[in-house]
């Protein structure tokens, strides 16, 4: 490493000096030079000074600072400072740099006041060669009152070119740069469509503008280990911490939106592009957790990157997250389900079947789940409960751990005995359940909802759906987009009350006392109480799902014989429930008239389901 450092001139300087501090490896030369012919002052009362600080290497720099006088010339200067300074982040192969002041004949120089005259460069990464020059000539008078200042701040060999090109304007604060989208959500196969918008403030020079897109999985799994070292009685148990990691980049492509380059002016600018994702991605998915087998991250992440080349680390950058959607089937659609057990020690079998208006939800929206049973026994169901279930697959090359667990129950009434009907029960979504994701190579999440029926002294009756639930959404406006609070439809009980034990002590007929020989038994079409002999004669009842001969009284009986007669009306109360969701829709609209003018009032959606 050599260095060469020359500092000569005149003596009367108030004060000269040169620090030198660097950091690499190279060849140095540095001259600084001041020469003095025939009358001349000097008057100072500050500082020159020349400084190199080097982060990495200066292979090879030179630089000159020279001030030479001929014929009669005045400094006169209060307070001030003459520096130079360069700072390199990372190194300056070749850079010469010359300041030069000449002055032939009479010249002069006041500054009255305090005063810079600086010259600073600093890089970022590098600068190749730089050559820089100030003179004078001549009959020359310089009256300075304020500062003077060249101050370059550099991020490479864009930003030396831009500096030395354009004066030295670099990216402003002010100016700022984002991304505008055309859908708030996509799935596999879509075009995503949009525009790179800025605001420029503040003038600048710049190369292009570029969008880079990409997804990729990433995971992080802790596996918590117990082994045992050592043999007898030097025998010991260790518990080690491993760590397992997988990354998958599902795809990466850089757009150049703006390949032209030059200058940017004030004002506001849009840039379109688009892009067609490929199909069977994902979807969007992140979590961090921790259980008893250790610490775990999954994400499945999706980035839309737009940025304005202007120099390294001095470009305009804006980020946003895709939300990617995973295709749920072909379309989104009903879910239905259904199961049935009998029992041991009672006669008959509960039915049960449930249904979903789609398979396919937002966090914090409001799911209807219809279900309809069928208890042809004495069996009560005590309360009915939906619960979610979460299921994580994390899988490395070397481990694997699932992770599941109920994160979410509702309750509702049960129903008597013999209930033939339907229910429908809302099930609000939580707002902080994780998207599902299936499709993943490292990671999927899933949801199952589960109808339980809590059964007294026998084994609950489970019927379970598939759920799948989308990545939250931006709502763009405060007006809901359908009526809030709309009614649920109604339930329906196709057979009579069950009538109970504790409220009859003697037969409905003929009025004998229920005793331990005499006991009571149920008409299967009026659910009234009877004893024995009124309830003896047995038939089927078909409109009632009664497929096989059953007790009925002898009131019930010519009508049981002809199929029987449902208690209460499926399609008339439908109709009443589409009558009074007319209204509600009508009373929707007069509160929000800016959405439905008056000669489009909004009807009900029909039931489907």
């Amino acid at each position: 490493m050599n260095y060469q450092v020359t500092v000569s001139g005149d003596p009367e300087l108030a004060q000269e000096s040169v620090d030198f501090v660097s950091s690499g490896f190279g060849n140095m030369s540095m001259n600084v030079n001041t020469t003095t012919s025939s009358h001349h002052h000097h008057h100072n009362s500050g500082n020159a000074e020349v400084s190199f600080n080097g982060g990495f290497g200066m292979p090879t720099m030179t630089m000159e600072v020279k001030e030479t006088h001929n014929g009669h010339h005045h400094h006169h200067s209060n307070s001030g400072n003459a520096e130079i300074s360069i700072n390199s982040g990372f190194g300056m192969p070749t850079m010469t740099m010359e300041v030069k002041e000449t002055h032939n004949g009479h010249h002069h120089h006041h500054s009255n006041s305090s005063g810079n005259a600086e010259i600073s460069i600093n890089s970022g990464f590098g600068m190749p060669s730089m050559t820089m020059s100030v003179s004078d000539n001549g009959h020359h008078h310089h009256h300075h009152n304020e500062s003077a200042s060249v101050n370059l701040s550099l991020g490479g060999i864009v930003g030396a070119v831009v500096g030395a090109v354009t004066g030295g304007v670099m990216i402003d604060g002010r100016n700022r740069i984002w991304v505008q989208l055309n859908q708030s959500s996509y799935v596999g196969g879509d075009i995503v469509s949009g525009t790179v918008e800025m605001d420029c403030i503040v003038p600048f020079f710049a190369k292009g503008v570029i969008v880079k897109v990409k997804g990729f999985e990433r995971l992080w799994l802790q596996e918590l280990r117990t082994e045992t070292e050592g043999e007898g009685s030097n025998k010991r148990t260790v518990y080690k911490t491993i760590d397992h990691k997988e990354n998958k980049e599902f795809f990466k492509s850089t757009i150049v939106v703006y390949p032209q380059s030059g200058t940017v002016n004030c004002g506001h600018y849009s840039f379109p592009f688009s892009y067609q994702l490929p199909t069977d991605l994902p979807g969007t998915f992140c979590h961090d957790g921790k259980d008893a087998m250790g610490a775990y991250s999954a994400k499945i992440l999706y980035k839309c990157k737009a940025t304005v080349d202007v120099a390294h680390k001095h470009d305009l950058k804006s980020t946003t997250k895709l939300i990617i959607n995973e295709k749920c089937g072909e379309l989104v659609q009903p879910s239905f389900a259904e199961n049935k057990k009998s029992f041991m020690l009672t006669k008959g079998k509960l039915h049960v079947k449930t249904w979903l208006n789609k398979n396919a939800y937002f966090p914090g929206e409001t799911l209807v789940a219809k279900m309809k049973a069928n208890n042809t026994s004495i069996k009560p169901t005590r309360k009915i409960s939906l619960v979610v279930h979460h299921t994580m697959q994390l899988k490395t090359r070397l481990y694997h751990r699932c992770i599941s667990n109920a994160i979410y129950k509702q309750q509702y009434d049960g129903f008597q005995p013999c209930f033939y009907g339907k229910r429908y029960l809302p099930f609000s979504i939580p707002v902080d359940l994780k998207p599902s994701s299936s499709l993943g190579k490292h990671i999927t999440s899933s949801y199952l909802l589960e109808l339980e029926c809590d059964i007294p002294m026998a084994i609950d009756l489970s019927v379970t759906l598939p759920l799948t639930l989308f990545a939250p959404q931006f709502l763009y406006s405060t007006v809901p987009s359908q009526p809030p609070g709309t009614p649920l439809p109604p339930d329906v009980s196709y057979r009579h009350p069950w009538e109970g034990d504790e409220h009859a002590t003697a037969c409905r007929k003929c009025n004998k006392s229920f005793s331990l020989f005499a006991r009571k038994h149920h008409c299967r079409h009026c659910m009234k109480i009877f004893c024995d002999k009124c309830t003896s004669t047995k038939t089927t009842i078909t409109k009632l799902a009664y497929p096989k001969p059953v007790r009925v009284c002898e009131e019930c009986y010519p009508i049981a014989t002809q199929g029987g007669q449902k208690y209460q009306s499926a399609k008339l109360m439908a109709a009443q429930y589409q009558a009074s969701l007319n209204a509600y829709y009508a009373q929707y609209a007069s509160l929000y008239p800016q959405i439905y003018p008056d000669h489009q009032q909004p009807s009900a959606p029909p039931q489907q389901y």
